[in-house]
């Protein structure tokens, strides 16, 4: 199934969700997919008016969820219930695939990330160590997990905006999520050599690549392969020779780029923010903001 990034209630009904009778409160799904990120956004009862909705069936995979709010409910995952009351800033492992209904008794509000079965392969080819076989215990896990919690608020902003979510950053926490998920609550094994920095070739030609892909973003594979090594490899290899993680070096280049053009003549701050590969004004005024701590038009001023 596929979700647009604008979607804001669910549009396929395969699970079906128990919603309590006498109520007209409304289950809202925003989704954020960007290169091997599939995330969802769900809420029950914040908003009112609407029908039932159901949710999707995904394929093999789990769902890493965090909580935004103390709830109960109860979940039948392959023949087995799972009930109870849970707290804000839990998290849980669920194997999304074997979801066969959720009962909604109070409020929820929850990030979800797919976490697909054949991307925890991807991990471990790419770690050239055993596939992992399982993640969390048994069907549904709930872990009260301080990273868990951090790694969802860095990525929950863009729901709001996911034209401005690049693919290398959708990328590095993808990686981050499914390294950390299948290390600690699967039986990945990550012993390997002390991973080096990039050789000279290899660090101009990547760094060349994100030059060339400012505008319209490119993914951390297809840069790790094109020099030659994985893409774990490269990611730790860019930050050790450069300092900076690959979506870090992408900001600051398109900040560089920004300022030329600033500089230069009087190009509409809208237009600059396209060509700077921004998804609007607003987007390079947040990423400029923060990097140089000024806006485009006050840093203008000061120049010219």
């Amino acid at each position: 199934m596929t979700i647009n990034a604008n979607l804001n209630i669910v549009d396929v009904a395969t699970v079906p969700i128990g919603l309590p009778r006498n109520t007209d409160r409304k289950l809202a799904v925003r989704a954020l997919v960007r290169s091997q990120l599939s995330s969802a956004d769900i809420s029950y009862g914040f908003k009112q008016a609407g029908t039932a909705a159901t949710f999707p069936v995904w394929e093999d995979a789990y769902s890493i969820g965090v909580r935004f709010n103390d709830e109960r409910s109860n979940i039948f995952v392959d023949g087995k219930s799972f009930t109870g009351p849970h707290r804000k800033g839990e998290a849980h492992i669920l194997y999304l695939s074997g979801v066969e209904q959720i009962d909604f008794s109070t409020p929820r509000h929850t990030m979800e990330v797919l976490l697909r079965r054949s991307f925890m392969r991807e991990i471990a080819d790419d770690l050239e160590v055993a596939h992992v076989t399982d993640v969390g215990r048994g069907l549904f896990h709930i872990v009260d997990d301080q990273v868990l919690l951090n790694l969802a608020l860095r990525i929950h902003p863009y729901f709001d905006a996911p034209e401005t979510l690049d693919p290398l950053l959708a990328d590095h926490f993808m990686w981050t999520l499914g390294i950390y998920i299948c290390a600690r609550y699967g039986d990945l094994s990550t012993r390997r050599p002390v991973v080096g920095g990039l050789s000279t070739w290899q660090e101009r030609l990547a760094k060349d690549i994100i030059e060339w892909s400012i505008v319209d973003g490119v993914g951390l594979a297809e840069i790790a392969a094109l020099c030659g090594i994985r893409t774990s490899q490269f990611a730790h290899g860019f930050k050790r020779s450069t300092g900076m993680a690959p979506f870090q070096w992408l900001q600051h280049r398109r900040i560089a780029r920004a300022k030329r053009l600033l500089a230069a003549d009087r190009t509409p701050l809208a237009d600059v923010a396209l060509a700077c590969g921004f998804a609007d004004q607003s987007h390079l005024t947040r990423c400029f903001g923060r990097l140089v701590g000024a806006t485009p038009g006050v840093w203008r001023a000061a120049v010219s």
